[in-house]
């Protein structure tokens, strides 16, 4: 009894160590991929380790294992009950849909939960040869070594930093490598096995090697003696700089030349504003349109600096308003661009040595120590938002009157498709003024059967434009194909027009002071719009992307009629409403979702369900074959010795017993042994019987021959099995 326990407490003690290497396995993995449900799947390995711990039955642990992946699909995609009628619905019906398009062998529309459910058979199969390592060969060497080489190609690769996990993996199977030789220098020399000889040896082997870890984490480290290899792979690859056809992350990036394509959520917070007023936060502008993406006009004399922080770029401020400060803190160290709100008119911070930088040509704002860029921790800025007069944005501007602009606020590739002109054209042929031309095709997204989206989002070919691709094709984007496209059909129809890039409001989560609210921007706060420039007005910005609003501020200073102020009034207004009727519309949507009553196809989920129970039948109907085959096959790879012998025996008993051969109460083994030789004829069950005996009382085993009975047990057990 004592025996069973330690040997429990042994595997419990593995269990644990090999949590903790898996759920490094599993931290980057779903920090990579945005995956969530960490916990979740932590636990589904508890679950896998305790099943094998107490050597559940395979029909157990198998329904254990399908019911939890089961429940995790169903509480995780659906919010519902796994037993109640809607949670067996999302079964069926999302089984029915995968099986059709596993067969059709279209696989780019399997749906995340099956994705999930695969993820999770993929845990399950590791689980398992960690036990089989772990139970038969008594090493976890290459395991070892493959999640080491794991961690290190995602952070030599990847955003993700595997430095700490590194470490503690390295730590953790060292110890478990000190356990499991121990374990196989008991075995292999048939000691008996007895828990304070076994921590003698052990409690000292994995103090040093926690003391010599602690040194090494501790103790200076040199700088890299090779160059970082990603770039040259990256340029040997042909991805150095290009987006790419794989799925980004949501960000401020700085590479703009290829758009498109999927990108995933990131929710990283890069500032904390204290600011008055919700507002969308301005870095940078770009000019120059290739087809593919967006770069910037190159120009020696672009950049200087300024020294009284005062700071005022194109689109000016409103001298008339009200002067308001915003402080900004930027929450992730590399950030040396300044968040530009509308109407900035100074930049303040505590860093005297701290000089600020202006980009003539992108508008951009980068604090410096020196000539190297330098974040700063925090600043403020004063402001005045512009405020555009309705009258003068709704006023025709003579043609004397007309200011020449810059040509790059016009350009447009020669191989741009003339349907993206004529779009443009027939958009805004029936309106007068630049304001209105723009308003018209701002407002265009809107009511054309555009998507917004971030996943399926195509990446235009060699030969496509990347405007004329969203406009015609695909009409499903995010921020950067909406803003790209309108600025490209303003510059079709001679309104000069730039690319923004920046930041959105960000999330409110609560007050600083009366007058200052607090916003957290996140990476997923990252946008881009557009800013147009209208005759007699100048530079304001404008939003044509779905779901959010122009943050212009317009004065209707018009006098109008009652007709006219109706319309005015309701124009006004419309930039309020945009918002309440796209969350209005999501919620439609959601509900209309849930009010379609789908009656479960009870055909296509008892087949599964059939399916299911007849491979768990079949293994069960076979489990004397496979579960011998498997116990034969460790037999051969392990040293024949007491301690196997004696577990071998206990397989034998009960694979005699499966054909009738059960030994009596009062029956001793010897008796038993020869009935069994009898009834097969051999005397081979007599031999391991006394073998066994043997082993049990005698101290000596070094006289023994265990080799010589391998062959006798052996054929007993295909015997049994014939």
């Amino acid at each position: 009894m004592k025996k069973d326990v330690m040997q429990y407490v042994e595997l419990s003690l593995y269990y644990v160590i090999l949590f903790f290497i898996l759920r490094e396995w599993l931290v980057p993995v779903v920090e990579l991929t945005s995956t969530g449900h960490l916990n979740l799947l932590l636990l589904f390995i508890v679950l896998a380790f305790v099943l094998n711990l107490f050597q559940a039955p395979i029909v157990v642990s198998w329904l254990a294992k399908f019911t939890y992946i089961a429940w995790f699909v169903v509480h995780v995609y659906s919010e519902e009950k796994l037993w109640s009628a809607a949670g067996l619905q999302f079964l069926q019906i999302d089984i029915k849909r995968n099986v059709e398009v596993v067969f059709a062998g279209q696989w780019e529309g399997v749906t995340d939960p099956f994705r999930s459910v695969l993820f999770f058979l993929l845990i399950w199969m590791l689980i398992y040869l960690i036990h089989h390592w772990l139970t038969v060969r008594m090493t976890i060497f290459y395991f070892f070594v493959l999640t080491v080489f794991f961690i290190a190609t995602l952070d030599t690769f990847t955003s993700y930093n595997g430095a700490a996990s590194i470490v503690k993996v390295v730590l953790l199977g060292l110890i478990m490598t000190a356990f499991l030789y121990m374990k196989r220098l008991i075995v292999e020399t048939g000691t008996s096995f007895a828990f304070y000889k076994y921590m003698r040896y052990i409690l000292p082997i994995t103090l040093a090697i926690g003391v010599v870890g602690m040194v090494a984490i501790l103790l200076p480290k040199a700088a890299p003696q090779w160059p970082d290899p990603v770039p040259y792979i990256k340029s040997l690859s042909g991805t150095a700089g290009s987006g790419g056809t794989s799925i980004s992350k949501v960000g401020f990036g700085e590479d703009d030349s290829r758009l498109g394509g999927s990108f995933e959520g990131d929710d990283t917070v890069v500032f904390y504003v204290h600011a008055p007023e919700r507002q969308y936060w301005r870095v940078e502008t770009k000019d120059l349109y290739t087809g593919k993406g967006w770069e910037s006009t190159s120009d020696l004399y672009s950049l200087f600096e300024i020294t009284d922080r005062n700071v005022m770029n194109s689109v000016g401020y409103n001298e008339q308003g009200d002067w308001k400060r915003a402080e900004v803190f930027p929450a992730v160290v590399d950030k040396a661009y300044v968040l530009q709100p509308y109407g900035i008119r100074s930049f303040h911070t505590r860093q005297s040595d701290i000089t600020l930088q202006f980009n003539r040509i992108t508008e951009r704002l980068t604090t410096k120590l020196g000539s190297t860029d330098t974040p700063v921790d925090s600043y403020s800025i004063d402001y005045s938002t512009p405020e555009y007069s309705y009258t003068e944005l709704k006023t025709p501007v003579p043609a004397s009157e007309l200011m020449t602009m810059d040509e790059r606020y016009l350009q447009l590739p020669a191989e741009l498709p003339e349907r993206v002109r004529q779009l443009a054209f027939d958009i805004t042929q029936n309106h007068q003024t630049g304001y209105d031309k723009a308003r018209a095709i701002e407002q265009y997204f809107k009511r054309n059967g555009f998507t917004y989206d971030t996943k399926d989002v195509a990446i235009p070919t060699e030969t496509q434009d990347y405007v004329d691709q969203f406009l015609f094709e695909t009409k499903i984007g995010y921020c950067d194909n909406f803003s790209t496209s309108m600025v490209v059909m303003l510059r079709s129809i001679g309104i000069p027009a730039r690319w923004v890039k920046g930041f959105a409001n960000g999330t409110e989560t609560g007050r600083f002071n009366e007058e200052l609210r607090v916003f957290e921007i996140e990476n997923n706060d990252a946008h881009s719009w557009v800013e147009a420039y209208i005759d007699g007005v100048g530079w304001m910005p404008f939003e044509p992307t779905i779901g959010f609003v122009n943050q212009a501020d317009i004065n209707f200073d018009m006098e109008t009629t009652e007709s006219e102020e109706l319309l005015l009034e309701q124009e006004k207004e419309q930039q309020e409403l945009k918002e309440q009727q796209v969350e209005e519309q999501a919620v439609q949507q959601e509900k209309a979702k849930k009010q379609q009553s789908i009656s479960i196809d009870w055909k296509w989920l008892v087949l599964a369900l059939l399916a299911l129970a007849g491979v768990g039948y079949v293994f069960f109907k076979n489990r004397r074959k496979w579960f011998v085959k498997m116990h034969v096959n460790r037999q051969r790879r392990q040293p024949t010795n007491a301690t196997t012998l004696q577990k071998s025996y206990k397989v034998l008993l009960k694979q005699l017993e499966s054909v009738g051969l059960k030994r009596g109460s009062s029956e001793t083994l010897q008796a038993f042994a020869t009935r069994v030789d009898d009834y097969f004829g051999t005397d081979d069950m007599s031999k391991i019987t006394d073998l066994h005996e043997k082993t049990i009382y005698s101290k000596d085993m070094t006289h023994f021959n265990f080799d010589e009975i391998k062959e006798s047990w052996e054929y007993l057990i295909n015997r049994t099995t014939g």
